[in-house]
């Protein structure tokens, strides 16, 4: 009996450009929250609010449809994009719940 040997799966060790790009926006994006959130700045940050995350979730999609690249990265930028947006949409949400008058 011959014993036949099963073909490993071979990761893709290269990295794609664009997921890459989208974790990194992404991050910056989250910094910024951050920092605009200690600061308090009166000024809507809408280039870190809605413009980052937004290319960033763009640049993870086209990390994801790239053939022979990881895609580790570009879920992860997608994820902490997404993350980003419903914490904007969350803060904002229960920002109105709140009755000043009672």
């Amino acid at each position: 009996m011959v014993l036949k040997k099963k073909k490993r799966r071979v990761r893709p060790s290269k990295n794609s450009w664009a997921g890459l790009l989208s974790f990194c926006f992404s991050l910056v994006s989250l910094v910024g929250v951050n920092i605009s959130l200690i600061v308090k700045v009166d000024v809507f940050p809408e280039f870190v609010f809605f413009q980052l995350p937004t290319i960033s979730i763009i640049l993870g999609l086209l990390g994801l449809v790239l053939k022979d690249r990881a895609n580790t990265y570009a879920i992860i930028g997608i994820i902490l994009s997404l993350f980003i947006f419903i914490f904007f949409i969350m803060m904002f949400g229960l920002a109105w719940t709140i009755n000043p008058k009672p």
